[in-house]
């Protein structure tokens, strides 16, 4: 092993570490691999191993001296020599605490030339043999051989176990344009899904047999979004001549069996909340080649009534029916009566107004009638009755320009019926106003808030 010393003139030049015999491994026995000769600074320094195994400091002679070890470690030995050490080659040897020793020659001073190489030794016994080297690469596949004749076909195996599925379930996939769960019943009339919700007890009611929740929409102020179903139900075809398709959801409220109670929705929708919240009921009726389907058909079942409204209607159409009447709280026992009232019915489609008015001093009054009262109305009829006294009444004038003129042969009250039928293609409204019941201030022959006209003198 070549090694690198300085000499006393600080000059760096090559040394041999030379092996005083071949070293076979021992446990913790010193072994020296390199050395470093400074002659400037007085030192040597060795690297190796086992030089410390247990940490005290080892012994090293050097050509058979003592030297003092500056310091050491396990690996590294640092030892005081002479800077007039003769150039030599000298036996180093080290003592550890076990106490094992290790030896190797450093050479002080300039390498000299290398010998000639010696003798070639005798071969030495054949080695062990060592273990088998990675299989090679597959060859190529040979070409196939020619099909054999097919055999019989085997009895059928046995039917295998059902699966299960660990309750409760939850899982979650991503899928594009197909069902994450789809289950068909071949059997005719079968249904192909069934839920029962859980009992109820105390603390709450019974448990719902499906539920669904539509997915959030993901819109922005350019582009709306609109969230998904809770669910989405599509009823089956018809293909008979007479056939009707399916219902796409059918309901029906559960039975109740205690004294006292009340059977279960057939249907409970709420909408959702919102700037502005949604219709908790939607139905579009469908497309037909001779009549379209109906928007919501109901049928009362024994005396119970087909609809309930809670809350102001609007309807946006005509409306046909068989009769009719009004019910409200009952003006003199609100909390335990109601009142009772059937409807004026009529061939004709009229809107009726009526009033009263007090003529003047020369028996005439003016009745004015809304800005858009010729708009809504032709065909005016009038009905004029006296009050308070025996006096002739007519309508000296009739409609023009938003009024007419009533008079009577004494000046005094009269009230009058004025009804106006509707021309075609014209349906009647309410004037928008704030309050929605079309009626303007008061004022000398005008409509007032009451619905009484009054002329005065």
């Amino acid at each position: 092993m070549q090694l690198w010393n300085s000499n006393s003139a600080g000059q760096i030049s090559s040394l041999l570490l030379i092996l005083c015999a071949p070293l076979i491994s021992q446990a913790q026995k010193p072994v020296i691999e390199d050395a470093t000769v400074n002659l400037a600074k007085s030192y040597i320094s060795l690297v190796g191993s086992n030089f410390s195994p247990t940490g005290v400091a080892p012994t090293v002679t050097v050509g058979g001296t003592s030297r003092t070890v500056y310091s050491f470690t396990n690996t590294a030995i640092a030892l005081e020599v002479p800077s007039t050490l003769p150039a030599a080659t000298y036996l180093v040897s080290i003592t550890n605490s076990i106490p094992h020793s290790g030896s190797a020659f450093v050479a002080v001073g300039a390498s000299g030339p290398q010998g000639p190489i010696g003798l070639t030794g005798l071969q030495g016994p054949a080695g062990a043999t060592g273990p088998a080297g990675p299989q090679g690469p597959q060859g190529n596949q040979g070409a196939t051989g020619p099909t054999g004749a097919t055999g019989a076909t085997g009895a059928a195996g046995p039917q295998g176990p059902a699966g299960t599925l660990t309750l409760p379930f939850s899982g979650s996939v991503a899928a594009n344009n197909v069902f994450l769960l789809n289950l068909s019943n071949t059997s005719p009339g079968g249904s192909a899904i069934a839920g029962y919700g859980g009992e109820w007890s105390t603390s709450g009611p019974g448990g719902a047999g499906l539920s669904g929740y539509g997915g959030p929409s993901s819109g922005n102020s350019s582009t709306p979004g609109l969230g998904g179903s809770g669910v989405y139900a599509y009823g089956g075809a018809g293909f008979g001549p007479n056939d009707r398709g399916g219902s796409g959801i059918m309901t029906i409220g559960g039975d109740t069996y205690g004294e006292g109670g009340f059977g279960g929705y057939g249907v409970m929708a709420t909408g959702g909340s919102g700037v502005v919240g949604g219709d908790g009921f939607q139905a579009y009726g469908g497309a037909g080649q001779l009549a379209g389907g109906l928007g919501i058909y109901a049928q009362r079942q024994g005396t119970g009534i087909a609809g309930t409204f809670n809350g102001d209607v609007d309807v946006e159409g005509n409306v046909s029916k068989s009769g009719g009447s009004f019910k409200i709280d009952h003006p003199l026992d609100p909390a335990n009566k109601y009142l009772c009232h059937s409807f004026v019915e009529s061939p004709d489609m009229l809107n009726i107004y009526n009033g009263n008015v007090v003529t003047d001093g020369s028996g005439a009054a003016i009745v004015s009638m809304p800005a858009w009262f010729e708009a809504l109305n032709t065909d005016f009829r009038y009905q004029l009755t006296v009050i308070g006294q025996f006096a002739q009444a007519i309508v000296a004038s009739e409609m023009t320009n938003g009024s007419f003129t009533v008079k009577t042969s004494k000046a005094g009250s009269q009230s009058f019926l004025a009804s106006h039928r509707h021309p075609p293609g014209r349906l009647g409204q309410c004037a928008s106003h704030p309050g929605g019941s079309g009626q303007i201030a008061a004022g000398p022959g005008s409509l007032h808030p009451s619905g009484v006209i009054r002329a005065r003198g």
